[in-house]
This record gives structure tokens, sequence and C-alpha cells, in this order.
């Protein structure tokens, strides 16, 4: 596999832009990169672009073709890779959908909220206002176009006009419009929650991909919490999904530990090896990383019932003809939403100049011969209760209320432990 410096990678990027600019006749914008003065063109648009093309068309090989971006999903995942990697938590996309890259405005809050009168909570709230409004005249304009596509000559429903016709799949004019004016959702941008996960994801990152190399599974499949929870560790669904892997309660039952004193859900590593025998279980039972990956967000049972109601196994094929039940925005996004947040990570040197990323986290493993209170394990290793619980995330609320640990439960120490497990003879162990 073809791998290349950073200052490579960047250089051959400006270049290229650089070329594209002159053909688009445009004029140069300097770049300044290392000392040198680069064109990139004279629009951001353009270069914006052309960026994003070449990283998810992986332009240096450093991904698996497995999970190269299929023709059919090219549209999705760029949307959700401006998602992650151009909107701040101050955009608010409005946009299709069912067919997300159908953009119908970009608004930027930023400046109402970070300059407006009033508490922080209230600047907010007129924000949310503001966006609820351009929604509802959005769709009103999308009503009126429905009726008539072609009676109205206003610049606005010129615009939205040209840009459902253009890019909404089908025949009928007037069917466009209707599905489109039911569709007018709005995203909130994640740059700011994807750099903090690039930040946080280096602590756990090669320990889950030594983790999915002992399981059989390509290492690209840990770059899903990106997705699931940018690797908060605190992330916590209200329908009851817990840790970066956002695993639900009756997964991390039949996996892990879950119970009113013990969640291993959030110890990031043996929530690790339940997301992959999980995974390791779809994917022999459906013989597709697409599929299987979807199985994760929407389940194995569900996927198999839209399998049979597609009459397909291709996930784009089901994204286009099945719309029941709960296979809705998230399931039928989630596989797109793993292609970019993966491409976006392993070319975030290009998009992110200001990532400081965590150090590898070292621990080794012990397993409890015996029950044995928290307060007894703490005095036992000499180690205080704070920095205990940072490699132990799963046993918060043991910990809390001294609540009795039971004998085979692995436990996570510094690895400065190593040698003093050792020599009291306590054996260290696999995940």
């Amino acid at each position: 596999m073809l791998y290349f410096q950073v200052m490579s990678v960047r250089r051959y990027i400006a270049i290229w832009l650089s070329f594209l600019s002159f053909f688009a006749g445009a004029a140069p914008l300097p770049f300044n990169y290392g000392g040198q003065e680069i064109s990139l063109g004279s629009s951001k648009s353009l270069a914006w672009d052309a960026k994003r093309s070449l990283i998810l068309a992986d332009f240096a090989q450093r991904i698996s073709p497995e999970f190269h971006i299929p023709d059919r999903l090219k549209k999705r995942v760029s949307f959700w890779f401006d998602i992650y990697t151009a909107y701040s938590a101050n955009h608010y996309v409005i946009h299709h959908a069912r067919y997300p890259w159908i953009v119908f405005e970009v608004i930027d809050t930023g400046p109402q909220i970070e300059t407006g009168k009033g508490p922080l909570w209230l600047r907010k709230q007129r924000a949310q206002k503001f966006v609820n409004r351009r929604k509802a005249q959005i769709r009103q304009v999308l009503k009126d176009l429905s009726r008539n596509p072609k009676r109205f000559r206003s610049p606005e429903h010129k615009r939205l006009f040209k840009l459902v016709q253009e890019n909404a799949p089908g025949k009928s004019l007037k069917r466009k419009f209707r599905l489109a004016l039911h569709s007018v959702r709005a995203q909130l941008g994640q740059k700011d929650f994807f750099h903090s996960g690039l930040e946080q994801s280096s602590h756990y990152l090669p320990h889950m991909e030594e983790e999915f190399e002992r399981l059989g599974l390509p290492k690209e499949l840990t770059r899903m919490p990106f997705v699931e929870s940018s690797f908060n560790t605190k992330a916590r669904s209200r329908v009851g999904a817990s840790g970066i892997w956002q695993i639900m309660p009756r997964t991390g039952k039949a996996y892990l530990t879950v119970n009113q004193f013990i969640d291993e859900r959030n110890n990031p590593i043996k929530a690790t090896t339940a997301a992959g025998r999980l995974l390791r279980n779809y994917q022999r039972a459906l013989k597709s990383w697409p599929l299987t990956i979807t199985s994760y967000n929407h389940g194995i049972g569900n996927i198999k019932k839209a399998i049979r109601a597609a009459r397909s196994e291709d996930l784009a094929d089901i994204i286009d003809r099945y719309h029941q039940g709960d296979f809705k925005f998230a399931s039928s996004n989630f596989y797109a939403c793993f292609l970019a947040a993966l491409h976006a990570e392993c070319y975030h040197e290009i998009l992110f100049d200001d990532i400081q990323r965590l150090p590898k986290k070292n621990f080794v493993v012990t397993q409890l011969k015996t029950r044995r209170k928290p307060t007894t394990l703490l005095k036992l290793y000499g180690i205080s209760k704070e920095e205990f619980l940072k490699f132990n995330l799963d046993l918060a609320e043991a910990v809390k209320s001294n609540r009795t640990l039971p004998p085979g439960l692995k436990v996570f120490l510094p690895k400065r432990f190593d040698k003093s497990l050792a020599a009291n003879q306590m054996k260290k162990v696999r995940l």
C-alpha cells in the first residue's frame, strides 16, 4: 500500500488545485505552505470541491479497496464529509432529507450568537427561531412549486426550481416538489465535534486496531465511533445507548457486563471487543460490509426485512426503494456517514491544521480472582480513585458506592503497574 509523507500529500494537493484553477480560467489565490506561495484558484468553493474529490477518491491509497465509495453513494458521502469537515456547530445546513446532497441553504448563526444581546441561551434560541422561519419559507416556496412548477418567477422560486429539477431523481416535476416539500430538514455542522474526536481517538485507536486485527476484522471499522460518538467517552443517547460505540443495553448484556453498578459499554477497550464480535457475527450472516455496518445501527433483523422488501442486497438499492418502518434518515445514511468519517480521519492532516492528538493510553490488564471492594483495590494498587476511574470508566458507579466487584472482572491499570503486578504475583491477562 502506498503512503505519502504529510508534506508530500499537501504539496501534491496544492499543485493539483493550482492546475485546476488554471484550466478553470480562475485568477490564483495564494496558499502559503512551508514558506512557499502556491496557487489554489480564485474560488474557495472550487478549491474545497477539488480537495474533497481527491480525498474521497483515496488518492494516496490509505484505505482498503473494500471501503472505497460506491458510485451511487458518492453524493451522499460528500454531503456528510462536508458536515464533518466544513461546517461548525453554528452552521445549519437546510437540505433534502431523502436526497441530502440537495442543499437548499446554509445558515451561519455564529455572528448572531457571538454578537447578539442577552445571555447565551437566549441568543441560541433566537438563532434557532431564525432557522425555523427560514425552513418554513423554503417549504412555502416548494409548496408553490408542487402546485405548478413553472408558474412562479421570483428569484427564490427560480433558484429552488433549478436546484430540485436538476438534482432530485425522477421524471415528474410535481412529484419531485411534493417530496421535497415534506423533506426539508436542518443538519447541524459537526466539524467541532469531529475535531475533538480526532484528538481523543488517538488515546484508544492503537489498542482498537490491535483488537480488531485479533478478531480478523479490517482496521477501518475502528473509525465507526467517529459517527457514533466522536469518541466522547461520556456519550449517552436518549434511547439508552452508551459509550463511544453507543451500544444499546440489550446488546451490551449479550456481550458485556451491564448492570446498575458496572457498565462495560463505557470502557472503550471492552466495548471495542464487544462491537467487534457483533460486527463479525453480522458479516458472517450478511457477507457485505455496507449491510453489516448499517445493521450495527438498524439491527440485523430489520436489515434482512429491508433486503426482502427491496429485493436486493445492494445498499444503494435498499436506500432508494425501502422507506418503511425505522429505516429512515439515520439508518439510510449510516454507511455514508462511516465512509465520510473514515476518509476524513485518514486524511485529517490535510483538513485540520491544529490537531493535538493525545498519546496512546498505555495500560496493563489484570483479572480479579476473588470478590473485592473498590476501596480495597485502591489500597492494594496504591492508586487514587481519580486515576483508577480514568482507566476504568465502566466501574464509576461501583467505585462511587464502594460496591463489591465480582471475581473474573478485568481491571485496567496504568502501565507503570506492570512490575508491581508481577511482584505481587497478580496475573496479567489479555482483553
